[in-house]
């Protein structure tokens, strides 16, 4: 292996020690009295890795936050069945309170959607590809049902999170579900339908 290649090694492993570390502190308690200290103590690192990596242990659990969302939305995303993958990032969501606390609390609601927006949209792709037939014919039409889709979604995903994540996540993805299917299919027909159209008039 390579000079570079053990280093970035090296940096890797240090993010993934503190972040377990940091998993296993907020079994049992809240993310405000994690430091450190207690991290580095935790993973055998210094205080100065620490630094080297994260400015504070927010951002930390905002990058475990972040990876950890990444990893669930990309499996999901290349599943048929992309309900389930919705109730499993919901799932990850609410077992993570506190990373998903300190999230909301580092980047605001505003900097949160963005992020989820943008990892969404390779699931909500997928739906419109499943239940629309592949979409509208035209590039544009289909990013345009895309980026709808999945700011709906996105919408209820983060209304029951700013409602403390009570409510039952295969109740809400169903309803979404159930939605989704005709709607998509509506959407895409009648935008072929207007392409088609002289003028593009539908």
């Amino acid at each position: 292996m390579s000079h570079d290649g053990s280093q970035h090694a090296r940096r890797t492993d240090a993010r993934d020690a503190l972040a377990t570390a940091l998993k296993t502190r907020l079994r049992s308690e809240p993310l405000a009295r994690v430091t450190v200290t207690h991290l580095t103590q935790d993973c055998g690192l210094t205080r100065q890795a620490f630094y080297y990596h994260f400015h504070d242990v927010p951002e930390l659990a905002a990058w475990v936050f972040e990876t950890e969302v990444a990893e669930q939305v990309r499996v999901s995303a290349h599943h048929d069945a992309w309900a389930d993958g919705l109730v499993r990032l919901m799932g990850y969501l609410r077992d993570n309170r506190s990373s998903t606390t300190a999230v909301l609390d580092g980047l605001g609601r505003a900097g949160l959607e963005r992020f989820l927006f943008w990892q969404m949209r390779p699931v909500t792709a997928a739906v419109v590809e499943e239940v629309g037939g592949g979409g509208p014919a035209s590039p544009a039409d289909r990013a345009l049902v895309v980026d709808f889709y999945t700011s709906a979604v996105l919408a209820v995903l983060l209304r029951w999170v700013s409602d403390g994540m009570v409510g039952d996540p295969y109740r809400l993805v169903g309803d979404v579900e159930l939605m989704l299917h005709g709607s998509v299919r509506e959407s895409v027909a009648r935008l072929d339908a207007r392409a088609r159209a002289p003028h593009g008039r539908a």
